[in-house]
């Protein structure tokens, strides 16, 4: 996927990276904090000619990515730069990395994220403290023409500990290809919150690594845009690159299946007073279902043999259920988001919309109205959390959700209608 010219991220020399001035080091003018790493990388937006990661930092810093074909060759550096200044951050930082032609789909590298105190004493005195890095990580980006691909889908995960470490160790003996965060990671985030610990270091160790060595998918829920920080989700994880209006909308092929990712905002309309004049989800999803016509026709995606649409509220509520377009109570499923993306859905042929929300598992099976399985995850705690595994093997993709022990719940299998 092409990003925007002024947000490139490109190859350096290591040997331009890391400078002292003057003899003087940070730690001259400044404290520098032992652990400069604050959170694991999490590597975000798998496509053909990159990647990104990102880690949170405990002081202003700057950053790059090391990379290589073997572990101990890691002889390619990349690092995010705009307007000719090098990013720094004193919270999060971002490298997206260019692959080029250098990888073929599918391929195997090993990366590690290195960081670099800075400081100012004054505008031509720049300090540099020593470097820190993780340790090097093996990442196995998704082949479009796999044969076979695994799936993992958490949702609702609320700030839980226990559900958040359960998950993790799940995730460790699924192995899966790719893992996507459907939606509430918080409860809000309020101001004493730290949005960037949250979603980059979700199990409060940064030891424990559940997207360091596969994509994350990340879409948004309806906690996760509620409280004075909530803007700051982005910096944590940020949007595709350049989608600037449409910062959580995906399309992607993941060997059998093609996977569509929808943001279904909050779960009230624009108008209630909760919101103070403040919430545009009503165009923000108009403006979605104009993308998903075109995304939906994209050869990768048109050609899939098994289409599946992710989103964190609903399409699909059970009979009585608000719809969330009325400003009496709140939505149980998303009745703007099903007037609008159903339709095109439908007409693609897709198989399933996986959802979360409503913190009760469950499946809607089709029926002569509606041809697409709804499924619905669990909710935050241990005895309710589940995670949606899909596994595909050429033609045929089985999903399973399962609990935190990893007994099955429900088993659902589609087999392909590739157009």
């Amino acid at each position: 996927m092409a990003w925007q010219r002024r947000q490139f991220l490109g190859l350096i020399p290591a040997t331009a990276i890391s400078l002292h001035v003057s003899g003087e080091t940070v730690a001259d003018v400044a404290e520098v904090p032992r652990t400069l790493l604050a959170s694991p990388p999490v590597v975000q937006h798998p496509a053909a000619d990159g990647f990104t990661v990102n880690v949170a930092v405990s002081a202003l810093a700057t950053g790059w990515v090391q990379w290589g074909r073997t572990a101990d060759q890691l002889d390619q550096t990349a690092i995010a730069h705009r307007h000719g200044l090098i990013r720094a951050s004193d919270r999060a930082l971002s490298v997206r990395v260019p692959l080029g032609d250098s990888l073929p789909n599918g391929g195997t590298i090993f990366y590690r994220f290195v960081v670099q105190p800075l400081a100012y004493k004054n505008a031509y005195q720049l300090m540099r403290g020593e470097t820190q890095a993780t340790r090097v990580y093996r990442l196995s980006l998704p082949d479009p023409g796999a044969q076979q691909v695994t799936v993992a889908i958490v949702n609702d995960t609320h700030e839980q500990p226990q559900t958040l470490l359960a998950l993790h160790e799940r995730l460790r003996g699924l192995a899966p290809d790719v893992l996507v965060w459907n939606g509430d990671t918080c409860n809000d985030f309020d101001e004493q919150d730290d949005p960037l610990q949250i979603v980059l270091n979700p199990a409060k160790d940064p030891s424990r690594d559940w997207a360091a060595e596969r994509p994350l998918l990340f879409v948004p829920g309806n906690h996760d845009v509620r409280g004075a920080r909530a803007r700051e989700l982005a910096t944590g994880l940020s949007g595709w690159p350049g989608q600037a209006d449409l910062p959580y909308n995906f399309a992607l092929r993941l060997g059998p299946i093609a996977l569509v990712g929808l943001d279904t905002g909050e779960d009230k309309p624009d108008q209630h007073p909760v919101f103070a004049g403040t919430a545009a989800y009503e165009p923000y999803r108009e403006l979605q279902a104009t993308w998903l016509k075109s995304a939906v026709a994209r050869p990768e995606i048109a050609t899939a043999p098994v289409r599946i649409a992710i989103c964190h509220i609903p399409l699909r509520g059970l009979p009585g259920e608000n719809d969330g377009t009325s400003l009496e109570g709140y939505a149980a499923f998303s009745g703007m988001g099903a007037k609008l993306w159903l339709p095109i859905l439908r007409q693609t042929e897709f198989k399933a919309v996986i959802s979360g929300h409503t913190h009760r598992d469950r499946i809607d099976d089709p029926t002569p109205d509606e041809p697409i399985t709804q499924v619905v995850g669990g909710g935050p705690q241990p005895d309710r959390a589940t995670i949606t595994v899909l596994r595909a093997q050429g033609q045929t993709v089985d999903l399973e959700v399962q609990d935190l022990a990893g007994r099955p719940l429900h088993r659902r299998q589609w087999s392909g209608n590739a157009s």
